[in-house]
């Protein structure tokens, strides 16, 4: 199959990103005493010392000053068997979106949500504004997780990742 390259437009970007596979969250924070959640797929790992994480988010997402002004916000890892919950998180009027959901006040405050694969409680560190999005680096306060199988985004569509063979053999070191 040949690569096609070709100048970059945001069309362009957005097939070429669309072929980058990643895992499901909800992202969940708590600011004047109401909870907000969405379904995000802009999650990385950035550190494990201290354990940081970031997330970016649309600078027009009702989310965005929320996060902000909170200084707070958990990523919610989700597990194959939580598309419902993505799809819910994704959609719709935003206040209704927790109806429904079990959950558990984090030490930020924020929203850990029941039964999800892994979980990341932070408080906020640095800002970082680029193009339509800001990037919020969290310093993580509590992490856990569980068995299971990952829910998948790519292309698009909501995929199976829990069903990939492992590798006959291990990677070997980074180049």
């Amino acid at each position: 199959m040949e690569l096609v390259s070709v100048l970059v437009s945001s069309d362009a970007f957005k097939a070429a990103m669309r072929r980058f596979a990643t895992g499901v969250a909800i992202v969940t924070t708590t600011h004047e005493a109401r909870i907000h959640g969405f379904t995000a797929n802009a999650f990385a790992s950035v550190s494990a010392e201290p354990p940081t994480v970031l997330i970016c988010v649309n600078r027009n997402a009702r989310a965005h000053p929320l996060i902000s002004a909170s200084q707070r916000f958990c990523v919610n890892v989700l597990a194959l068997e939580q598309r419902a919950l993505a799809e819910q998180f994704a959609s719709g009027e935003p206040h209704t979106r927790f109806d429904g959901v079990a959950y558990r006040l984090g030490p930020s405050g924020s929203p850990i949500l029941a039964g999800t694969l892994a979980h990341v409680d932070c408080t906020l560190g640095e800002e970082l504004t680029t193009g339509t999005h800001t990037i919020f680096l969290g310093q993580v306060i509590e992490a856990g997780h569980r068995e299971g199988a990952p829910l998948g985004y790519y292309d698009r569509r909501y995929r199976n990742f829990g069903a990939f063979d492992e590798l006959d053999e291990p990677p070997g070191p980074a180049r």
